[in-house]
């Protein structure tokens, strides 16, 4: 990144601050933010008619979160978007971001980038879904995050895992009796 890179995107960003359970994002309203985390804890969910909850993503220090779909077509968030725990994040404004793709060729290559990681993202995040059974979402979580189990409470790792908090401790359990 060049120096008029980091200067052009400036007036763009914001920081705030954040308490734990703050929502930061709320449907119907539109997201016009992505947000990068400087610390602390957030996490993105579904809440169904029934009022139940179901974590899209858990995402924490050094690491991006939005509703995407809402960013990017502007019609109302789906997503609720909220703080785990106490923290400050840094926020991409996006009529900001939007206008640095029509005048920077290093914003819009940057652009480009974080749609294709959002994608892969997407992808495994489904695949895992629909092709693994929930000990081996449990086990792959385990080997690529294990800090999830410091930072997040069990219920919401159960709800990432797309299981119940009773079936995430029978799936504990045996893995530690073997």
């Amino acid at each position: 990144m060049q120096d008029k890179d980091w200067i052009s995107i400036q007036p763009f960003l914001s920081s705030i601050e954040f308490q734990e359970e703050q929502q930061l994002l709320t449907p119907p309203d539109l997201c016009n933010f992505i947000a990068f985390i400087d610390s602390g804890a957030i996490r993105s969910y579904h809440r169904d008619d029934n009022l139940v909850e179901t974590n899209l993503l858990l995402r924490s220090e050094n690491e991006f979160i939005t509703d995407y779909e809402s960013f990017v077509s502007q019609e109302a968030a789906t997503l609720h978007i909220q703080a785990i725990e106490k923290g400050k994040a840094i926020l991409l404004d996006r009529n900001g971001l939007y206008n640095l793709y029509e005048t920077s060729f290093y914003w819009n290559k940057f652009g480009r980038i974080i749609s294709e990681q959002i994608f892969i993202n997407s992808k495994r995040r489904t695949e895992q879904l629909l092709f693994l059974n929930p000990k081996e979402r449990y086990l792959s979580l385990m080997k690529n995050h294990p800090e999830y189990f410091q930072q997040y409470a069990l219920k919401h790792i159960a709800s990432y895992l797309g299981i119940t908090p009773q079936s995430l401790s029978r799936i504990r359990n045996k893995l530690l009796k073997h």
